[in-house]
C-alpha cells in the first residue's frame, strides 16, 4: 500500500508540474507600467500627457496679392488653415478676422517671385504668417493660440 500512495504521490506532482509549466510558458506577463517623464525630468500625469485633438479653420476667402516685379504683373493667391487645440482661438480669429487679414495681406504684398522660389522659403513665410496671426490675437485679447499656418493653395502667376 505505501507503493500505492507514493505512486499516486508521484502522479500528481507531475500533474501539477505539467499544468504549471503550460501555464507559465502559455501565460503573457502584464506589462509594467512605465512613467512618462517630461523635459524637466518630473513625471507627467495622465490629464497632462493626452492631448486634445486639433482644429482647423480656414481664412476665406483666398489671399490675392501683387508680387512686386520689374518685368511684369505678377500674382500670388494663398489660401490659408490654421490649426488649433485651445477652445477658445477660432472665435478670437473670428472676431479680430479683418485685422488678421490686413496684416496677412500686407506680409504676402511685400514679396517678390524670389522671395518665395523655394519650399524653405515658402516654411519661412509660414512662420511669419503665424507669428503675424498670434501677434494680432496677442495684442487684442491677451493671449495667442495659433499652432500652426497651413498654405492649402499656392499660386503664383
Amino acid at each position: 500500500m505505501n507503493k500505492k500512495i507514493i505512486i499516486i504521490a508521484v502522479q500528481v506532482v507531475v500533474l501539477i508540474a505539467a499544468v504549471g509549466g503550460t501555464w507559465f510558458f502559455m501565460h503573457e506577463p502584464e506589462p509594467e507600467p512605465v512613467a512618462v517623464v517630461g523635459t524637466d525630468g518630473k513625471p507627467i500625469g495622465e490629464e497632462t500627457n493626452a492631448k486634445k485633438e486639433p482644429e482647423y479653420y480656414s481664412l476665406s476667402p483666398s489671399f490675392v496679392v501683387n508680387l512686386q516685379n520689374e518685368r511684369g504683373i505678377r500674382f500670388l493667391m494663398v489660401e490659408i488653415d490654421l490649426m488649433s487645440r485651445k477652445d477658445d482661438v477660432f472665435s478670437r480669429i473670428e472676431q479680430y478676422e479683418p485685422r488678421i487679414r490686413n496684416d496677412l495681406l500686407m506680409l504676402f504684398s511685400k514679396l517678390d517671385r524670389d522671395a518665395i522660389a523655394t519650399a524653405e522659403q515658402r516654411q519661412g513665410l509660414q512662420n511669419e504668417a503665424l507669428a503675424a496671426i498670434n501677434e494680432v490675437l496677442k495684442a487684442e485679447s491677451g493671449k495667442g493660440g495659433v499652432e500652426a499656418v497651413y498654405f492649402t493653395k499656392f499660386v503664383i502667376q
